[in-house]
């Protein structure tokens, strides 16, 4: 029985070895334009315009008898007596995304950045099966996370880090935390850069009104059982030129260095290269549409009461930063804190280099000061500070304030219209205890009282300008009878300008041959 199955499964597994050896050796290579020499040159390209002396290098790590090499830049800071920092991408990505980051961290201690497995010029290891009990089956997402877990702590290892402060961004934090449930000992300090994966899927995110359309739902399904750059692959030699489209907001970011094409084609050649292994890795964790399986937010208050963890948001970020609030209630006692930079997006690192790169910093030097950082009171001005500069500055003036370190620790100066507007806001606000306004002559007071001899005398109004209204108002009562019957005299409203004259105001009197049920219209004060 056993031969037969072989003789019958020989042409298929010939011919998916035949299909696999020209896909790796004509078709990927000539349809995808994308190579591991490309992507070396472009990360070599990337990295000169790191000031501070860097060395890229593979790093071999051993795990389940498989040697995996991880790509490891490390950047040599001006103080080696501080704890290093390790930074881990995002999905997609890869080490040299925190261009923007590492001459400014580089200052006051080590850099180390790596790309993960699955990504940029690390290894493409098989995460899409396993074999169990001598049968190929599909991966978990528990095996997902084991094997980063375990490589990153080989690497660690490898590396000789004892101790460290551990920064990942979207999926490197997912990743980040997920290790800091095992290993806590090593991480100083958790830094998620607005980190993927932590809020739970709502019950009801198949009950959106656009999910009842049957086509999206046809294209749901059929997406979900791609990996994520799969379209991008089919496209071939246009995919570069698609890649640079869709991701045209990251070339904004990095227009400062390089061409329009390099930075684009550096993530493209991230994915492309290799097989989608990273892609499969993240399929295995993720629900369709982004929700992460086992949302980190419900394993969080496993981590060790001894770690300490700093979420830094995008305000503009499309990933929900409500989870790390909760984490903070969860953790009572514990040090968590949560800061939202206003004005970034998900690429919080790219999107205010500055304001991220001086946080960081912060926290790195209360680390090594052994204390706990706080950073409350300055995220708050740097908020009030961005809050007044959308609503009165300039664009020029918004992108000196993001751009500018200065912009970041201190107020800026204001202009000579804005000087005036603050003047004016100063005028109006300028009220007492009781509400009233100090800078007039006085309140002008309202009396509902019945009784005029109880009633509260009547302030003075004064003003700069002169005021001297008669306003004639008509009676909005109607009363049924003839027109001689119902002339009514209106009331008129004298307002002198001085501080001796009382506002005074005439009843409202009916005159004629009233009967009983015609009594007096209306009296009303002031």
């Amino acid at each position: 029985m056993q031969i037969s199955q072989l003789f019958s499964s020989l042409p298929v597994r010939l011919f998916a070895a035949i299909f696999k050896s020209l896909y790796h050796s004509w078709f990927k290579m000539r349809w995808t334009p994308a190579s591991k020499g490309w992507l070396m040159f472009l990360d070599t390209t990337i990295r000169s315009h790191i000031s501070h002396r860097n060395v890229g290098r593979m790093v071999p790590v051993t795990l389940a008898n498989k040697v995996h090499e991880i790509w490891t830049v490390e950047v040599d800071g001006d103080e080696q007596d501080t704890l290093p920092l390790v930074m881990l991408h995002g999905f997609g990505g890869g080490s040299n995304m925190f261009l923007n980051n590492i001459d400014d961290l580089a200052k006051e201690r080590n850099v180390i950045l790596i790309d993960l497995p699955g990504f940029g010029l690390s290894s493409r290891p098989n995460l899409r099966s396993k074999k169990q009990d001598g049968w190929w089956v599909d991966t978990t997402g528990d095996d997902i996370e084991h094997f980063y877990t375990e490589i990153l702590e080989r690497w660690f290892i490898k590396m000789g880090i004892q101790k460290c402060v551990l920064l990942g961004h979207s999926f490197g934090g997912y990743l980040c935390s997920s290790y800091c449930l095992k290993y806590t000992d090593r991480v100083k300090h958790l830094i998620l850069a607005d980190p993927w994966g932590f809020p739970t899927r709502p019950a009801a995110a198949d009950m959106r009104p656009f999910m009842r359309n049957r086509s999206i739902v046809l294209l749901a399904k059929l997406l979900s059982k791609m990996n994520i750059f799969t379209p991008v692959r089919i496209l071939g030699p246009l995919g570069p030129h698609v890649f640079r489209w869709a991701r045209g907001d990251l070339v904004l970011k990095f227009e400062d260095y390089f061409s329009e094409s390099t930075i684009s084609d550096y993530l493209y050649a991230c994915n492309m290269w290799g097989s989608p292994s990273g892609e499969i890795g993240f399929s295995r964790l993720s629900l369709p549409f982004g929700w992460a399986k086992k949302p980190m937010v419900e394993r969080a208050p496993n981590w060790d009461p001894k770690l300490d963890v700093t979420f830094i948001c995008g305000a503009r970020s499309w990933i929900d930063h409500n989870p790390a609030k909760e984490i903070k209630h969860m953790r009572h006692g514990m040090y968590v804190d949560v800061q939202v930079i206003s004005g970034a997006g998900h690429h919080v690192y790219a999107d205010r280099p500055l304001a991220f790169n001086s946080m960081v910093s912060m926290i790195c030097q209360a680390v090594d000061q052994g204390v706990k950082p706080n950073i409350s009171d300055l995220s708050e001005a740097r908020h009030l500070a961005m809050s007044i500069l959308r609503r009165r500055a300039s664009h020029s003036s918004q992108g000196q304030l993001c751009n500018d370190e200065a912009g970041i620790h201190m107020p800026r100066p204001l202009s000579a219209h804005e000087l005036l507007q603050d003047t004016d806001d100063d005028v109006g606000s300028a009220v007492d205890e009781d509400g009233f306004n100090k800078i007039d002559g006085g309140p002008v007071r309202f009396t509902l009282d019945e009784d005029e001899e109880t009633a509260a005398p009547l302030a003075a109004f004064d003003d700069s300008g002169d005021l001297n209204i008669h306003r004639a108002r008509k009676s909005s009562f109607k009363t049924q009878g003839t027109s001689d019957d119902k002339k009514v005299r209106s009331r008129k409203v004298a307002w002198h300008d001085s501080n001796d004259t009382a506002i005074t105001t005439n009843n409202l009197e009916t005159t004629g041959d009233e009967d009983s049920n015609d009594a007096t219209v209306a009296r009303g004060k002031v």
